[in-house]
């Protein structure tokens, strides 16, 4: 468990070494989100930013590796293979810790309020979180069938499986779409609504990064439960031939969705690259800002 577990916070430690931020990466990261000719300062923003979220990279990789293997050996259930349990998880969790950290932090200097308040969908298309809730959706409906289909499974099982039928897939299946859901959903809350970082067009683009990047996560994730709450299924169907004349008649669609877990690995592949890896700059929609002291002074104004 703790080597598997220290093989991960490696793991974590060669991301946070390779993506280290340097100014020609911070440069070429700003015009992907939007800034078009990034200053010195901008650039020294974007570095501290991107720094300070890699730097949680190793200890969520080990901490999260640990706690899977943890909860694995309390629930009997066999050991976590390598894979988006142990690769986004720890990102995901890296990326919503970093953001619960950047809406806590007191923000130096003049603090500039928005004429226009910024919504979710001017950082991450709607498609995007559209995608993303289709495929938990698709995950959740496959984890409930295998919960129906439970108590059936485990009375004509032949007793070498009925360990196997016990194990609570479906109900990991459901936490893990309530939970991964839960985590993206907040990260993009709390990129909209965290204090301003830097100049507005340099916040623009950190906000943005976070919520597309971990949209895209969450769709790897809802992908992978999808074919996790699939495999069950197929196995459940498997046991048809020991007790046809008992088996629940909906069993017999099982076989349609065995693609469909192949097809949501592609659809969240190019959901992926398109949302968390634009080829294109993507445009930065600053609203409208005024420093506050300045829009206290104007109304001062007005008042006289």
């Amino acid at each position: 468990m703790v080597e598997t577990a220290l093989v991960h916070g490696l793991v974590g430690s060669a991301v946070l070494i390779a993506l280290w931020p340097r100014r020609p990466r911070a440069t070429r990261f700003l015009r992907r989100w939007g800034v078009a000719e990034p200053t010195v300062r901008q650039e020294e923003e974007a570095i501290r930013h991107l720094r300070a979220r890699l730097l949680l990279y190793p200890p969520l990789f080990f901490l999260t590796s640990l706690a899977t293997a943890g909860v694995s050996d309390s629930l009997t259930l066999p050991p976590p293979a390598a894979g988006p349990l142990h690769n986004l998880a720890p990102v995901a969790v890296a990326l919503l810790v970093a953001e619960a950290v950047a809406a806590l932090r007191p923000v130096r200097g003049v603090r500039v309020a928005a004429l226009t308040p910024r919504r979710w969908h001017d950082l991450v298309p709607r498609w995007a979180v559209g995608l993303l809730l289709l495929i938990a959706a698709i995950a959740a409906v496959l984890a409930v069938a295998d919960l129906v289909a439970r108590p059936w499974a485990h009375e004509v099982a032949p007793p070498p499986y009925r360990d196997e039928i016990l194990r609570p897939s479906g109900v990991l299946v459901l936490v893990g779409v309530v939970l991964g859901t839960a985590v993206v959903l907040g990260v993009v809350r709390l990129a909209v609504r965290r204090a301003p970082i830097g100049d507005p067009e340099t916040d623009g683009a950190l906000r943005t990064r976070s919520a597309r990047v971990v949209v895209g996560i969450g769709i790897w994730w809802a992908a992978w439960l999808v074919t996790v709450a699939g495999s069950r299924l197929a196995v459940v169907h498997g046991l048809r031939q020991h007790a046809p004349e008992s088996a629940p008649a909906w069993l017999e669609v099982v076989p349609m969705t065995q693609g469909l877990g192949i097809a949501m690995v592609i659809a969240s592949l190019v959901g992926w690259l398109w949302v968390a890896f634009p080829a294109n700059r993507v445009p930065n929609r600053v609203p409208n800002r005024v420093p506050k002291a300045v829009g206290a002074a104007g109304s001062r104004r007005k008042e006289s």
